[in-house]
């Protein structure tokens, strides 16, 4: 008779449940730690916002997210907020600076929870404040390991057609890279302008500057810059320099430096003369941003004097006003302004333009 033998139950496979608690606590984590690492915005909506705060200015809180890019959202509107990260903060009176992080309180307050500078030395702080006592609301810039780059184009065109046929074009892009003590900066520029034959304008532009910072602020700086004119008489010019330089801020409402070079400038002319000399000049970089970013105002140049008696002084400097109507889109109005006096050829050249700027 064929052997029976009675068969065992089978034990419950317990590898499908370790794998499904495993993937369950996984996909917790998942959902959680993008709110963890987020700061966070409360507003008296009952709405909640999460992402990265930027600034406060001007009544304008600033927040930067992953789904919709950089909100502006008016403070009076926020119940109360959070952040991840120690940020700069300032109060009403704009005499006391805190380094904190930003700590979830009851409607209309925050704590800081950090240190509070005054005068040089950095006491422990941990207290809540009024939201109406912050003023101003940065992200601290410190040196960076990792290599950050930023940059912007911009473009004018116009051509009309009637009596007489005009067509103007102008062009510029400049970037900067910044990786640890060190910052580049680069930019390149074009202009040319035609009234039916007649060309009025038409030259172009490159410089490069290389800051190599000592401290947080200090900085010592070398540069090198060309011009080339197809229409003046002072068709070349060339300069590069070094010397000390100090940025007095750089955050997220804005920047401002000042640098002092020693250098050598050559210029050459239609008829194929030249000269060259040494020059001392001063150099500033201004830009402030207004409400959230949604405005921008600059200001750049450079005023020198050569040591000797070949000309009296040189001046170029930009100035224009950026109204931001996306995060990477902008329309611009700037200024230019080119003079050379006292050289063997003088220049008096002024450039207005208006145009779409991209940034990146």
């Amino acid at each position: 008779m064929p052997s029976f033998t009675p068969s065992t139950p089978a034990l419950p496979h317990r590898r499908p449940i370790r794998g499904l608690l495993t993937s369950a606590v996984a996909a917790c984590l998942l959902t959680v730690w993008p709110i963890a690492q987020a700061d966070t915005i409360w507003l008296n909506n009952g709405d909640r916002l999460t992402g990265t705060i930027k600034s406060l200015d001007g009544g304008v809180l600033l927040v930067g997210t992953a789904y919709g890019g950089d909100i502006r959202v008016k403070f009076d509107q926020v119940k109360t907020l959070q952040s991840d990260t120690a940020l700069v903060i300032r109060d009403t009176t704009l005499d006391n600076e805190y380094r904190a992080k930003l700590v979830r309180a009851d409607e209309g307050l925050v704590t800081l929870n950090g240190v509070q500078q005054d005068g040089g030395t950095a006491q422990p702080v941990s207290r809540p404040v009024e939201l109406s006592e912050l003023e101003r609301v940065t992200r601290p810039h410190f040196l960076l390991r990792d290599v950050a780059f930023k940059g912007k184009f911009d473009l004018s065109a116009n051509r009309k057609s009637a009596s007489t046929d005009a067509e103007d074009i102008a062009a510029a892009v400049e970037g900067e890279a910044r990786h640890g003590l060190w910052r580049h900066q680069a930019g390149a520029n074009y202009a040319r302008s035609e009234d039916d034959d007649n060309v009025n304008t038409n030259n172009y532009g490159a410089n490069y500057t290389l800051d190599r910072f000592l401290t947080e602020k200090a900085f010592w700086q070398g540069r090198a810059s060309h011009k080339r004119d197809f229409v003046e008489e002072l068709d070349r010019q060339t300069a590069y320099g070094t010397g000390p330089g100090y940025q007095f801020w750089d955050d997220e409402l804005g920047a401002f430096s000042l640098s002092g070079l020693i250098g050598r400038v050559h210029y050459g002319y239609a008829d194929s003369g030249s000269e060259a000399f040494y020059a001392a000049s001063l150099r500033w970089n201004y830009v402030r941003y207004l409400r959230g970013k949604q405005f921008e105002l600059y200001t750049r140049g450079e005023v020198s004097r050569p040591l000797g008696n070949n000309a009296e002084y040189a001046f170029n400097a930009e100035a224009g006003l950026r109204y931001n109507v996306t995060d990477w889109m902008a329309l611009y109005v700037k200024y230019m302004r080119d003079r050379v006096s006292g050289s063997r050829e003088n220049l008096n050249e002024s450039t207005y333009g208006t145009g779409v700027g991209i940034s990146w």
